[in-house]
């Protein structure tokens, strides 16, 4: 394309230069075909950019919603977008956190259950809950 534009550019500069002669008809092949190339490429940075652009979107909110303490947010992506294995790698994760929750608070369930209700934890729950609790890295 930038090929046919230097042509006509030393056509239009060199009228004695006559490697590449353009009528009437030829010229406006020429911006026809050029349209179509310029239109292509422009739909094709398009797909492209969504591409990369919602999936980053869909990242960001499932993140925000996990750091306001929904645990069960997922990233879901589309079949075609960029960033499946990252997508699928916070899913994991996000997978094992909840059920190491989830163990904490069956811990916790289990000693309101005691008689008396909120009994003091027996050694056996607090041995469970430290070893709960020391999966998680916080210093």
């Amino acid at each position: 394309m930038l090929l046919i534009n230097l042509f006509i550019i030393v056509n239009t500069l060199l009228p004695d230069y006559r490697g590449f002669l353009l009528n009437g008809w030829h010229t406006l092949i020429v911006a026809v075909v050029e349209i179509f190339l310029i239109g292509g490429v422009w739909w094709g940075s398009l797909i492209a950019s969504h591409r990369i652009a919602g999936p980053l979107y869909v990242m960001v909110r499932e993140i925000e919603s996990i750091s306001e303490g929904d645990f069960t947010a997922r990233v879901h992506l589309r079949r075609y977008d960029m960033f499946q294995p990252e997508a699928e790698a916070i899913n994991q994760s996000m997978e094992i956190l909840q059920k190491r929750i989830d163990r904490i608070k069956s811990i916790v369930d289990e000693i309101e259950k005691q008689p008396g209700g909120y009994a003091p934890a027996t050694p056996d729950h607090l041995a469970r809950l430290r070893a709960e609790l020391e999966q998680f890295k916080t210093a």
